[in-house]
């Protein structure tokens, strides 16, 4: 994944060419993003559901490699609407993805990046994306697990899951995860933990500092943080981490 991942235009000229040369502030994702994509595969036959895709960064990113991706959010920013409107691979939904207006077996590939562990009703969404996922689709995501260096952030974390405005606990442990998966339809394909041991060390000091501090966790000038984390891409492959990334496929 190269440098300015999650790329979008901006109108005002500063801000897009800042965006433009380091691309997506959240280094979380940034880390991440490789190995998304790798599990999620697009092609140019694939028509993708990006459920709770925020920002529209992976939208955005995977829309260029596959025929569709439709982003779905409750809140979907206008200027984005804007900016990818003339885009034919792409498009946005404002939509609840408890409740998606989609038929059954519409995609054949879903993406569901740091959602699960932020809604209330976890199984009801699992459910849903299992309705609008084709037989053998594939389905991908990342959700928390616990922190590994900073015990303290696990402590804290009902307060951490508050001012991330989780509805959810905020994070699931790995044999919690795979149950849950699997109770509702999905055979598991591979597991990776992102970030690993190195970005996870980065990105619990840097989220502890954050939260004491009152500092944003993400912004254009962190780029600093950037090329520290790209290191952890060569980290070993089984390393374990305090995210994790599935790819699983509906039974």
């Amino acid at each position: 994944m190269d440098m300015p991942f999650g790329y979008i235009p901006h109108k005002i000229k500063w801000k897009n060419a800042i965006l433009k040369i380091f691309g997506n502030p959240n280094m979380i994702t940034r880390i991440q993003a490789p190995v998304i994509i790798r599990m999620l595969n697009p092609s140019k036959k694939d028509f993708i559901l990006d459920a709770g895709c925020g920002g529209g960064f992976f939208t955005y990113e995977v829309a260029k490699k596959c025929q569709k991706c439709i982003g779905v959010d409750l809140s979907i920013n206008e200027e984005l609407l804007d900016i990818t409107r003339n885009l034919s691979s792409i498009s946005f939904l404002k939509a609840d993805i408890l409740n998606m207006p989609f038929k059954k077996g519409t995609f054949n590939k879903i993406l569901l990046s740091s959602v699960l562990q932020m809604v209330k009703n976890d199984r009801i969404l699992l459910k849903e994306i299992h309705r609008v996922l084709k037989k053998n689709g594939v389905f991908v995501l990342s959700v928390p697990t616990e922190y590994l260096y900073i015990k303290k952030l696990n402590q804290i974390r009902n307060k951490l899951t508050k001012k991330f405005k989780s509805k959810n606990k905020g994070f699931y442990r790995y044999n919690e995860i795979i149950k849950l998966l699997q109770k509702e339809g999905f055979k598991i394909m591979k597991v990776e933990y992102a970030p690993k041991r190195l970005g996870s060390f980065i990105y619990e000091t840097w989220l502890y500092f954050c939260y004491y501090t009152g500092l944003p966790l993400s912004h254009p000038f962190y780029f600093f943080l950037y090329p520290i984390a790209y290191l952890d891409r060569f980290s070993n492959k089984r390393q374990r981490g305090n995210e994790i990334i599935i790819k699983a496929k509906k039974i």
